[in-house]
């Protein structure tokens, strides 16, 4: 059964949706009408009315995807059975949309959609009128009736439907008197947080109710409306209106305090869709970024891989890639696309040592292609691949292909260096200097899928690539036994970017990666947040910021929007 937290006697008012609680909110004005739209699922063909509201695009209606049909996962409020023609033709489907339950709706968002956080209703909410100071509480929250702005004939174009509920039993209930919506977010092992509204209710709940449970569902979509998006000029804006995002300015001195007193950071850039949301430090200082360079080499491959310029299946054998010492037939099977995994199975020294050499198996025990572990010579070799492939330098390609189109304010090719002991692999290490602006222009052209204002700089199917996993997290656990005793550490692995993939992570994680490198360089994509962070330590001045620090700073950040 549906279970309830903040107040034990809820279920009571639940019965009884117009009864209220003191709230402090009050109404403020859209800036602007209700701009309405369209979107149109690709899996089913199924046109959606959507509405912007703020800087936010939700559905206007409830979605309604049903790839099968059961008494409670994916269900109808008024059927029961598994007939997908019969649940489609009720007038309960048609009117209401379909009920999910709380690990459907987040598997079943559409491309480019996602199943909104209870960040992304508080922002919402703040917008129709509740207070700050009351919309982070529990129970039925609001005052002057703010809920009817989402209901029929209300100013934000919402339109509410009062579709009901079915229980964890699959029992229906209050079918044209509630609607109750997921949010992403968990709230223990069995229960999620929602949101609620009663026909004759002008509050809106907050509130968790059993996984199981299937409620009615509206997605977000994963980046803002269109005039909230913004691409730099010669420099970087700042965003002057945070609070329209959905975040509390006044909370900021307790991210500078932890950047200040907890990491060691020498620069820090927060971009909010294109915009300086946050900064700290120097963020002009050029300086080595460390790993980070591979994640900007698995950029550069794209516009090549798109042309058949670089073809992903040529194995080191058709390359004629040999090594000091020499790589075995077998070795020599490994492809351009398992270098790019750090799959090739060669466990051969690098010209510069990654550190985690010592997780290396035998060489000639794990066949190309299936077996992780973080290996520098295999990112060199790609390095070496790009190259011999294409006939440009990395750096030369770097300015022409990116650096120019995307308008880096700091970047000097001159600064940019190889190293690596050549007794060892003649494959050098090809290093990137970079100022943390410029690491946070390369982590927004990421965001936006590839895209630079009307320009393609990266493939939009080579962005996707970079970021799909090929290693999962609990792959990697079998292969570091470091990540047993490390619960914080949320990644799996793509091309050359980190992936979250931890099945405890935040919502606001979802779909996200980053870029990292060794003594604290990131370059983080939020993509449910359209955000992006860029934060640097400069290694010259013997400091480091952890991935654990790092971790936690992105948790501090993100509270601020809860």
């Amino acid at each position: 059964m549906k279970k309830l937290f903040m107040r034990q006697n809820f279920s009571l008012i639940w019965v009884l949706l117009c009864l209220s609680y003191s709230a402090f909110g009050q109404p403020s004005e859209l800036a602007m009408p209700p701009q309405r739209g369209t979107f149109v699922d690709p899996r089913d063909q199924r046109t959606y009315k959507t509405v912007q509201i703020g800087t936010q695009v939700w559905l206007a209606e409830n979605f309604a995807y049903l790839p099968k049909v059961d008494s409670v996962t994916l269900s109808v409020y008024d059927y029961k059975g598994n007939s997908l023609q019969k649940a489609k033709s009720t007038a309960s489907y048609k009117t209401y949309g379909a009920l999910y339950s709380w690990q459907a709706a987040n598997e079943l968002a559409p491309p480019g959609w996602h199943l909104p956080t209870d960040a992304d209703w508080q922002q919402l909410e703040k917008h129709i009128g509740i207070s700050q100071q009351t919309v982070n509480t529990g129970g039925w929250r609001g005052t002057d009736n703010v809920a009817n702005r989402l209901k029929p004939g209300g100013d934000t174009g919402f339109n509410v439907v009062f579709g009901g509920w079915k229980t964890d039993q699959g029992e229906a209930k209050f079918q044209g008197q509630h609607a109750n919506f997921w949010c992403a977010d968990s709230y223990d092992t069995g229960r999620a947080i929602e949101r609620l509204l009663g026909v004759n209710n002008g509050k809106i709940g907050r509130d968790v109710g059993n996984k199981g449970c299937g409620f009615s569902v509206r997605y977000v979509r994963d980046r803002p409306a269109e005039e909230a998006i913004y691409f730099p000029a010669k420099s970087w804006e700042y965003l002057q209106n945070a609070a329209a995002y959905g975040w509390d300015k006044d909370k900021w001195g307790q991210l500078t305090d932890f950047v200040r007193d907890s990491t060691q950071a020498t620069g820090l850039v927060v971009i909010q869709s294109g915009k300086i949301l946050y900064e700290y430090g120097n963020t002009e200082e050029l300086s080595y970024i460390a790993s980070v360079r591979k994640s900007i080499l698995a950029m550069l491959y794209g516009r090549y891989v798109e042309k058949g310029t670089i073809r992903l299946t040529k194995t080191l054998a058709e390359l004629g890639i040999d090594d000091v010492g020499g790589l075995s037939i077998g070795e020599k099977k490994a492809t351009v696309l398992d270098l790019l995994k750090s799959k090739s199975g060669v466990y051969h020294a690098a010209s510069n040592e990654g550190g985690n050499e010592f997780l290396f198996p035998q060489r000639g025990s794990q066949a190309p292609g299936s077996y992780y572990v973080y290996n520098n010579w295999d990112f060199n070799t790609a390095g070496y691949v790009f190259e011999k492939e294409t006939g440009l330098s990395i750096y030369d390609a770097f300015e022409k292909d990116i650096a120019q189109p995307i308008g880096l304010e700091d970047w000097d090719k001159s600064k940019q260096y190889r190293s690596g002991d050549t007794t060892k692999s003649q494959f050098k290490a090809y290093h990137f200097v970079f100022s943390t602006r410029d690491m946070a222009r390369l982590g927004y052209l990421m965001l936006r899928q590839g895209q630079w204002q009307h320009q393609s700089v990266i493939p939009h199917d080579w962005v996707r690539q970079l970021t799909t996993l090929t290693t999962r997290y609990e792959e990697m656990k079998q292969v570091d036994p470091r990540l047993k005793e490390w619960p914080w550490w949320p990644w799996g692995y793509g091309l050359m970017w980190r992936l979250w993939d931890s099945p405890q992570q935040k919502p606001a994680f979802n779909k996200a990666f980053t870029a990292t490198g060794n003594m604290g360089q990131y370059i983080t994509v939020l993509p449910e947040m359209d955000l992006v962070i860029a934060l640097k330590t400069k290694a010259d001045y013997g400091r480091r910021t952890e991935y654990e620090t790092y971790l936690r700073f992105l948790t501090k950040l993100i509270s601020l929007k809860d």
